[in-house]
């Protein structure tokens, strides 16, 4: 009877140690998601997720990004970052892959919150290689030449593609070379205006970019 009795003592008190280490453990903080192809909102595996943040240590914040931890998508997509409960002022989380341009999604911690769920689309690599030459300015009043171009069908989910704004160029000493960024298999159009002695030309011109390659785009004027 007493060794029954004991047994009993000796699982209670393993029983009561057991929960009073699970009530020490710190609760973990996790961030979970899925990253998806932007184009076709297919899952992509092996993708590195990197999370920066920025730190508060005594009621200082820096505004400093620093990179705190990383994994990798799963077959389905999927990414899970677990870590112990941090002064945090913001995160920014990172995607990347080989044959897709980063994107970065950031966002703030909340005070009640210890898991946050953020789903990122990646856009697939494709690129616009820009050439711009005034060859033909020679009159009075072509130093006043104006053009113009504008890169349309960017998906607005590409935080490091083309920019939807004009690119403008003035005068006669322009020579000008660069490359942006695009999603590939997406179609873009690609407009440009030249204003010459008060008059404006137009031309515009649909592309789609293979993953990977270059759209060459010359213009001399």
């Amino acid at each position: 009877m007493n060794g029954i009795k004991n047994i009993f003592f000796i699982a209670l008190i393993f029983m009561l140690f057991v929960a009073t280490m699970n009530s020490c453990k710190k609760e973990q903080n996790k961030i979970y998601g899925k990253v998806t192809d932007m184009s076709t909102g297919e899952p992509v595996g092996n993708v590195t997720v990197d999370l920066y943040l920025t730190r508060i240590s005594s009621g200082n914040f820096s505004g400093t990004f620093e990179k705190y931890m990383s994994t990798v998508t799963d077959s389905n997509g999927d990414f899970v970052l677990e870590f112990e409960p941090i002064a945090a002022g913001q995160f920014s989380l990172r995607v990347e892959k080989d044959g897709y341009h980063q994107n970065i999604v950031d966002f703030m911690p909340e005070e009640t919150a210890s898991e946050y769920e953020k789903n990122v689309s990646i856009p697939k690599a494709g690129y616009i290689h820009f050439k711009l030459r005034n060859a033909y300015g020679v009159h009075i009043g072509d130093e006043n030449d104006v053009a113009r171009i504008i890169v349309q069908g960017i998906n607005p989910l590409c935080s490091e593609c083309c920019s939807s704004d004009y690119y403008s160029f003035e005068g006669l000493d322009v020579n000008e070379e660069f490359t942006c960024n695009i999603v590939a298999g997406d179609e873009i159009t690609i407009n440009r205006y030249l204003i010459r002695k008060g008059e404006s030309t137009y031309r515009s011109k649909k592309y789609i970019c293979e993953q990977g390659d270059t759209i060459l785009y010359s213009w001399t004027y």
